[in-house]
């Protein structure tokens, strides 16, 4: 079996950039996964990851402030990128919905979608798709979650294929579990949580309530093996997952 390494991360945009960047030199992943990747960094990542190929699809027009920014899910490689695809679960608009970081109500107004694509090393094809998952008040599960899973779960019925991301749905929860009935989980046990507590903005304010919070996840179907899966802290306000892929 040819292995692929995979990294996926959330960057919280731009606030994080002098860690998450030097941490991608660092492990030079085969293929790199980022949410809340901004728009005018892309070109950083790219150059981080020592890309040939990568992907950026935006998903909201935030406001911060008085400024505003968007950003997106962003795929990277060391190989080419090909069978790229865009599924979406909720309504695409004609244009990118706005939202706001400090009016948690706005989070759910952004499109929410599947980034697919196929990395081939050594002659074998590994299909690869990440997600930022709808957002839900303390982690609880929404009927509007419910929902956006069942229609991301339609989408990748079909694929054989690895899935990684910020799922906004804790280990444990009603929404993890619609995912496990289709994917395996990957992420070691010892873990219960996925935020980190000293970059997160609610760390100091509310750190009882991301104790345990495993929100972010890599997940397979049967044709793949997943080794060594770890998280990295000190990346982002979510930490990084690690991991390397084999197809079976």
């Amino acid at each position: 079996m040819t292995a692929l390494k995979l990294v996926s991360v959330n960057v919280e945009r731009s606030k994080h950039l002098d860690r998450v960047l030097p941490f991608i030199e660092r492990e030079t992943p085969d293929v790199l996964c980022v949410q809340e990747l901004q728009n005018t960094d892309v070109e950083r990542f790219a150059q981080a990851a020592t890309s040939k190929g990568h992907i950026f699809v935006p998903m909201t027009r935030e406001r911060e402030g008085a400024a505003f920014s968007i950003h997106g899910l962003g795929m990277f490689s060391r190989h080419e990128l090909t069978n790229i695809n865009e599924r979406y679960y909720t309504d695409k608009a004609a244009t990118i919905p706005e939202s706001d970081s400090s009016d948690p109500d706005t989070y759910t107004s952004q499109f929410r979608l599947a980034l697919l694509a196929d990395v081939t090393t050594g002659g074998t094809r590994h299909r690869i798709a990440t997600t930022h998952f709808t957002w839900s008040p303390r982690g609880q599960a929404t009927d509007l979650q419910k929902k956006d899973m069942r229609a991301l779960l339609a989408l990748l019925q079909e694929e054989d294929l690895v899935l990684c991301g910020d799922f906004n749905a804790p280990r444990g929860g009603e929404i993890f579990a619609m995912l496990t009935q289709r994917f395996k989980d990957n992420i070691p046990p010892q873990y219960v949580t996925s935020l980190d507590l000293d970059l997160h903005r609610a760390g100091k304010t509310r750190p009882h309530e991301l104790k345990d919070k495993m929100v972010d996840g890599l997940f397979s179907t049967p044709g793949y093996e997943i080794r060594d899966a770890r998280l990295e802290f000190g990346v982002s306000d979510h930490a990084a997952i690690v991991a390397t892929i084999m197809k079976k």
